[in-house]
């Protein structure tokens, strides 16, 4: 770039003098000669340099030819060393699931060897009497591991599993309630030397009652039942119950 400033210069001069020259001036003709002798110099320079920056220029077009060829393999193995470690991820998260699943399962073993206990004493004989805990505890492990997964992977943005309204928003909300009813239920027999316990009364049901406390109660059946139970109430206002006696204190 210098040599080919350094020649256009020396044109410049050269156009300057020639109208001395052309006059017989020998001064403005000798700086002429002298002049295209450094042009000549200059432009032979710039051939020079120009020789030897080509194979320089040929191998920098070379490779940035190749550099998109680089930059896609490069790409390729960055890609590729996440899906690794997205594979990794995954088996350590299999790892994590599987003790929750024994934990799960054990939990279970408890729950059926409860009830195979309490729902007898319930039934009294009557299998209709327990239909409906029985279907609600068959099915409530699944129903509060569905609603606790569905409630934590929402808290993380990920909407994957669906919950009906009445399952409840986590695995506490399914399964204590129902253990509310076992125990209730467990109560409508509860009696101290023939005498309801505290706070209870007999009752005769007037009519079939289902879902009192979880149970089916047949007509003519005398149970022990909280006075003061919200349930109980709405039953003795229907005529559904009569109560037997007094309250106990």
């Amino acid at each position: 770039m210098r040599e080919q400033s350094a020649e256009a210069d020396a044109d410049r001069e050269i156009a300057k003098l020639a109208i001395k020259a052309a006059h017989g001036d020998r001064t403005a003709l000798k700086q002429q000669r002298e002049l295209r002798v450094l042009k000549d110099e200059h432009h032979l320079q710039a051939e020079n340099l120009d020789s030897l920056a080509s194979p320089i220029r040929k191998a920098i077009a070379m490779a940035e030819a190749q550099l998109p060829h680089f930059l896609t393999a490069e790409a390729h193995e960055h890609l590729a060393e996440l899906m690794r470690k997205l594979s990794v991820m995954g088996t350590e998260l299999s790892t994590i699931v599987r003790p929750v699943a024994k934990a799960f399962g054990e939990y279970r073993a408890e729950i059926n060897a409860v009830t195979a206990e309490c729902l007898p004493r319930i039934a009294r004989g009557d299998p209709r009497r327990v239909q409906y805990l029985e279907n609600r505890f068959r099915t409530m492990l699944a129903r509060g591991i569905r609603a606790q997964l569905s409630f934590d992977f929402r808290s993380e943005g990920l909407d994957i599993i669906d919950v009906g309204q009445f399952d409840g928003k986590d695995f506490e909300s399914v399964c204590e309630p129902l253990f509310r009813a076992m125990i209730s239920a467990l109560e409508v027999d509860l009696h101290a030397n023939g005498v309801p316990t505290p706070g209870r009364a007999n009752f005769r049901c007037a009519t079939n009652v289902s879902g009192l406390f979880g149970l089916f109660l047949r007509q003519g059946e005398i149970v022990s039942l909280p006075v003061g139970n919200e349930d109980v109430q709405k039953m003795i206002a229907m005529g559904a119950l009569e109560q037997i006696g007094e309250e106990s204190e």
